[in-house]
Parts: structure tokens; sequence; C-alpha cells
């Protein structure tokens, strides 16, 4: 009993991390230019196939039986059709990486505690920092933005989100 215990954990490891693998190429992939990928072609298996081969494996030499195999992928499945449900659609999750690559590219601006008039005039054109009338026109007034005007910025956001989180929770609460 002990035997299949642990094989089923170690099944649900490897499962898990082919799952998890797949996932994170999946968006490295996205995030890569039209050049990278004429470059540099990686042969990927099929989703599923490592699964299918460590569960054959684990069938063949008699860790488990077939209905333990086909209990272990239908509960992959419907956990995957679950987290699927539940993630944001394409233009969501491009607004969400655009806003993380953005973040990424302020804190490396903000590496020295400032970000100068200089860095904001290297920005591409349409950068929001570089908007007159944007979110950030206050802060660079005078042609930076320090490392405390972003943090406050930050925190003013987050706490305007939670607060229409909370409106919306609550009328929704109360239809």
């Amino acid at each position: 009993m002990r035997k299949i215990i642990v094989s089923l954990a170690a099944a649900g490891v490897l499962v898990a991390g082919a799952f998890v693998a797949s996932s994170v190429t999946g968006s490295a992939a996205e995030a890569q230019t039209a050049e990278d990928n004429a470059t540099e072609q990686v042969e990927r298996p099929a989703p599923g196939s490592i699964l299918e081969d460590v569960l054959s494996e684990l069938v063949a030499d008699g860790t488990i039986t077939q209905d333990q195999a086909d209990a272990v992928k239908e509960a992959l499945e419907a956990k995957h059709e679950e987290m699927k449900e539940n993630r944001p659609d394409g233009p969501e999750r491009r607004k969400h990486r655009r806003r993380a690559i953005m973040r990424h590219r302020v804190m490396e601006l903000l590496d020295d505690g400032v970000i100068s008039a200089d860095e904001i005039a290297e920005l591409p054109d349409g950068h929001p920092f570089k908007d007159a009338d944007g979110p950030f026109a206050e802060l660079i007034e005078d042609g930076q933005i320090t490392q405390a005007e972003w943090d406050d910025f930050v925190a003013e956001r987050k706490a305007e989100h939670e607060a229409n989180r909370s409106s919306a929770e609550t009328s929704s609460l109360n239809a």
C-alpha cells in the first residue's frame, strides 16, 4: 500500500511539474519576439504525453493499476479544466503581462532611486510617463520621478483598487 501511495505521489509531482513547465514554456514562448522564434525552434512533447508515459510505466511494472492510472488522469484533466475556466481571458492576460513588464521596467529605472528626465526621454513614444495628461503627469512635473513618489503613487493605486473591489463586492452581495 505504501508503495502505491508513494508512486501516486511521485506521479502527481511529475505531472504537476510537467503542467507547470508547459505553462511557463507557453508564457515564455508568447513573450519571445518573432526573430527569437525563427532562430530557436524547440521540440516540446505533446500535452499529456509525459503523464501518459509515466503512468504507463507505473502500470507496466505493477506499481499501480490501470484504474488508478485512469483516475489520476481524470483528476488532473478536471483540475486543468477548472484552472482554465478561472484564468483571465486572452486580452485580460495580455493587459496583466504588459503591466508586469512596465512595473519591471520602472524598477530597473528606479535602481538608483530616481527616474531622470533623460531616462523618461529615452522611453518609447506612447509610454504613460510621457503623457502630459496621463496618470503620471503630476509625478513628472519636476522632470523626474523619485522612489518615494513612485511608492506613494503605487500605494494610492492599491487603495483605489481595494476600494473599488470592496464596493463591487458589496453591491454584488446586496443585489
